[in-house]
């Protein structure tokens, strides 16, 4: 809107992450490129790998992994992906799909965020590329109404802690204090 306002290039596309496991751009966002006409390019689709099906529950990722290769910022992604159980049944309910559709996990993962309100492409990382023909049968893979509403439910966003936990709540108050009473309220 500010960009029509000014008589400026009006954006067309906006990079978020988006997948079955991070969904809480349908709380604002989603629904502001809707509105504007700008369609979103999603990176992390298959939720930095969790949704391949290569983790299992309970036990240590491989260190050929990315959320097992020892990276501070991968194991903490990882830490949060492991320990979260909606995002274990978000992952049973692909699984379940994928063996019901004769799919991989990473398929069905991909057909639902390439099938979403608003998603004009995907980002995959690198080690996506490498399965990247098995990937791409997910771009003519088409979920069934149940399958999509099963997806839907199981993987429903939930408030996480940016931008709308407790981190986010804190920031949009423009809360600045590094005491050590500040970082007990972010506990809370």
């Amino acid at each position: 809107s500010t960009a029509r306002a000014m008589g400026l290039q009006v954006p067309i596309t906006l990079q978020q992450q988006y997948s079955l496991v991070v969904r809480e751009v349908e709380y604002e966002v989603i629904p502001a490129a809707l509105h504007n006409g700008i369609g979103l390019l999603p990176w992390s689709p298959l939720g930095s790998g969790f949704l391949t099906g290569k983790y299992a529950r309970g036990t240590e990722p491989s260190t050929d992994t990315r959320l097992g290769n020892g990276n501070a910022m991968f194991k903490r992604i990882g830490d949060k992906m492991f320990t979260t159980d909606l995002n274990w049944a978000t992952m049973d309910a692909v699984e379940e799909i994928a063996g019901e559709i004769g799919a991989t996990p990473s398929q069905v993962a991909l057909s639902w965020v390439t099938n979403r309100p608003s998603v004009t492409s995907s980002i995959i990382g690198a080690r996506a590329m490498e399965q990247l023909k098995d990937n791409l049968v997910a771009g003519d893979l088409i979920l069934d109404e149940a399958a999509t509403k099963k997806l839907d439910a199981v993987s429903a966003p939930t408030p996480a802690e940016y931008p709308y936990g407790p981190f986010g709540v804190l920031q949009r108050h423009r809360y600045v204090d590094s005491s050590k009473q500040a970082i007990m309220e972010l506990n809370d």
